[in-house]
């Protein structure tokens, strides 16, 4: 698959680990809570749901098994302490994704979606959308931890790729993603069954082995 380069910067580690980012570290600013302070509480908990239904919907579309999906209220985010990635905003569980690419997707969709939707609003800015990468860093670290080969400027097996693929799913399914958070932005949990019904899209099988698919 072919893509724009990227630029990858390295201006932060993570739990001693550079953190490579599509942006420039801001000034000022080291948590994805600090860097989208700017934005009212309601604009940060519909990003918040944007993430997750990304996810989700992503899960379904790969014909996955959605468990559930759900947000923390962004006063609780706002009030905790935070590390450089922030603490998590919501999660998704599912199982039954086995294709490698619908993996990536999963777990890439959600960063992309709150870029989106930043872009369509007229809201995105580059400390923004540094912030959003800080927000990504569970899900970047649960795709590199089963796919060690990939890394961030190494030909073919770039991170970009992830990125590109997620972008592709996201525009695709804009529709469906808009429909779920809409929702989940207000009830903050939201059962597989009923994010399939909003997405139009049908719940896959449940695996008969399931730990669970994770992506915050």
């Amino acid at each position: 698959m072919s893509g724009s380069p990227i630029t990858w910067h390295d201006d932060i580690t993570i739990n001693g680990e550079p953190y490579l980012t599509r942006h420039p570290a801001p000034a000022t600013g080291d948590t994805k809570t600090e860097l989208l302070s700017d934005l009212p509480n309601n604009q940060r908990q519909y990003l918040t749901a944007i993430h997750e239904a990304a996810h989700a919907v992503a899960g379904l579309g790969a014909h996955g098994y959605i468990h559930h999906a759900q947000i923390t209220p962004v006063t609780e985010v706002i009030a905790e302490p935070a590390t450089n990635h922030g603490i998590p905003g919501g999660n998704v569980f599912s199982c039954n994704l086995h294709d490698g690419q619908a993996f990536a997707v999963f777990l890439g969709a959600g960063e992309r979606a709150e870029d989106r939707w930043l872009r369509q609003n007229n809201l995105w800015t580059p400390r923004r959308a540094y912030g959003i990468e800080l927000g990504a860093y569970s899900d970047r670290r649960c795709f590199l931890a089963t796919n060690p080969h990939f890394g961030f400027g190494t030909d073919h097996n770039d991170y970009r790729v992830v990125h590109d693929y997620a972008d592709q799913m996201v525009a695709q399914r804009w529709d469906a993603i808009t429909a779920v958070a809409d929702v989940l932005a207000t009830r903050l949990h939201l059962t597989g069954d009923e994010i399939a019904d909003l997405a139009q899209l049908p719940n896959g099988t449940h695996s008969m082995t399931c730990t669970g698919t994770p992506a915050a």
